[in-house]
């Protein structure tokens, strides 16, 4: 910034993004030390799979983003949005497509967060669920954070396989 002090507003935006960064990388790495006769395996009838743990998580990317944009998440209940959420998923068999979706959804991500202004990180926004309203500034750890727990889910199903190396 040319010898500037940045602001606090401008430090949480930077923050944020670089851990967010850092856990899609770790979502990749995951996904990628998975073995092709395990990319579509569940431990569970109820459990996602490798490929759709990282489809879900792109598509909370999106979701989260457009929240932040202040437009509202449309399924009232986490039910439905559940069963939504895994129907869609189902679509999605291969390394390729699910990652060209995860990156795309993690680009458009980090673009807005490059743009975005310390005054519209203050700005206040409607959570999912009726759960409320949040500053763009206390949700901007949604992403990652959702996007850690179901890393650590592939993770934990590569225990369930044997694989207990920590790449």
């Amino acid at each position: 910034m040319n010898g500037e002090t940045k602001t606090i507003e401008q430090e949480t935006i930077e923050r944020a993004k670089a851990e967010f960064l850092r856990v899609k990388e770790m979502m990749i790495q995951a996904l990628a030390a998975t073995p092709d006769d395990r990319i579509n395996w569940l431990p569970a009838p109820t459990a996602r799979t490798p490929i759709q743990q990282v489809a879900h998580a792109a598509a909370a990317v999106k979701n989260v983003h457009e929240i932040l944009n202040s437009r509202p998440f449309q399924i009232t209940n986490t039910a439905e949005a559940d069963k939504s959420f895994r129907e869609w998923e189902k679509q999605f068999t291969t390394r390729e497509s699910v990652l060209q979706m995860f990156e795309e959804n993690c680009a458009e991500y980090s673009a807005w967060l490059d743009a975005l202004t310390p005054e519209a990180l203050n700005a206040t926004v409607e959570l999912p669920f009726g759960s409320g309203f949040a500053p763009v500034s206390a949700a901007l750890s949604f992403a990652p954070n959702h996007t850690t727990w179901h890393t650590a889910q592939i993770h934990y199903m590569q225990t369930i396989y044997g694989d207990l190396d920590w790449h």
